[in-house]
């Protein structure tokens, strides 16, 4: 069974995108990162979401609870565009 950790990995290296430079979006340590990828910490419900947000897939993808990367979402057409996303991480972060 797929976990977590690998669903995680995999969307991030999907992404070309660094351990180190995934910590630095979601606000946390290199170890962490690398703790969460290794299944020896689980993120909290807001860095779940977080993640899932950085590496365009669902929270349900991570969590293997479905194969799809994207659930369909009610205003498909109308999505977010990337500085609004960015918007959205640096308020997370307090960076604003």
């Amino acid at each position: 069974m797929v976990k977590f950790g690998e669903r995680l990995k995999m969307a991030r290296t999907t992404k070309h995108m660094s351990q180190q430079a995934l910590a630095d979006i979601i606000g946390k340590s290199l170890n962490t990162v690398g703790l969460y990828e290794r299944g020896l910490r689980q993120p909290s419900l807001e860095t779940l979401c977080l993640l899932a947000d950085t590496l365009d897939v669902s929270c349900d993808y991570l969590l293997a609870r479905t194969e799809a990367k994207k659930t369909a979402r009610v205003s498909e057409g109308l999505d977010e565009n990337l500085a609004v996303r960015v918007s959205r991480i640096e308020n997370h972060l307090g960076l604003e």
